[in-house]
């Protein structure tokens, strides 16, 4: 594996390291980096079967070490300091996992509605767990039967009703073959082996985001993390849905830039 070929990377500073969600590539963070660049080293990670990077190979036993194998080689090779890393969706996912395991020198951790589905179980959260396994049910079984455009229904999910019909029809082409990808993403967030005790053993400064326009399950699974990992802070985003990085991306940059966690 060509290393070089899983990020970009663009400006000159204290470096930031971001990790996209599923159905979706690097240019979630366009928007944001634009605004950071001049002060910080912005790296963007590519997640196997996104972005041109090959499919991984573990579809049979998904393994989250796949992708956190890509995040530590990709931050090992450019640089020695600490850094923030950011995710969004399951890329917050991949984020958090780091923070718990503790391979790499992090300064801090900022979540953008992690789909960390776990955690639901793990607090007993039953309302919201219950409204994740309804949609898988019918998400999959249509997967199964190869609906058109099952795609749209994660993001509707986790959005608004409706959003996926404004998408451009050349985007919705695009997300139709990371499907499996993204059933693959689904087993990871909801099988991590992690308890409430690990979450609470995080030292890592952690900021957790999301959108008051998006599924309540996000905004659950935020103040679930909130109340387990000791120094965490939640924010709400007026007016954003899911898909907030990039319909609010300077609220979101602001958020980046509150060091009352440090």
């Amino acid at each position: 594996m060509n290393i070089e070929n899983y990020f970009e990377e663009q400006g000159a500073g204290s470096p930031i390291v971001f990790i996209h969600g599923s159905y979706a590539t690097t240019s979630t963070w366009k928007k944001m980096i634009k605004l950071l660049a001049e002060n910080h080293r912005c790296i963007s990670i590519k997640l196997p079967g996104h972005c041109g990077m090959p499919d991984p190979d573990d579809f049979s036993t998904p393994s989250i070490q796949t992708e956190l194998a890509i995040l530590e080689q990709v931050v090992q090779s450019l640089t020695d300091e600490a850094i923030h890393l950011v995710g969004h969706s399951f890329g917050g996912v991949v984020a958090l996992v780091q923070a718990l395991q503790g391979n790499l020198k992090l300064s801090q951790v900022t979540l953008f509605e992690p789909v960390a589905t776990w955690v639901l179980d793990r607090t007993q959260d039953t309302e919201m767990s219950d409204s994740v396994q309804d949609f898988l049910f019918k998400y999959r079984r249509d997967v199964a039967n190869k609906k058109h455009y099952a795609c749209g229904q994660v993001i509707d999910f986790w959005g608004e009703a409706g959003a996926f019909e404004l998408f451009p029809d050349f985007i919705k082409e695009s997300m139709e073959p990371l499907t499996s990808n993204n059933i693959r993403h689904w087993e990871l967030c909801s099988s991590m082996d992690y308890d409430l005790s690990h979450l609470e053993k995080c030292t890592v400064p952690t900021r957790l985001v999301y959108g008051d326009h998006s599924n309540p399950v996000a905004r659950s699974i935020c103040e679930h993390l909130k109340e387990h990992i000791p120094n965490s802070k939640t924010y709400e985003i007026k007016g954003a849905s899911h898909f907030l990085v990039t319909s609010h991306a300077e609220e979101c940059t602001h958020v980046l830039s509150d060091d009352t966690l440090l």
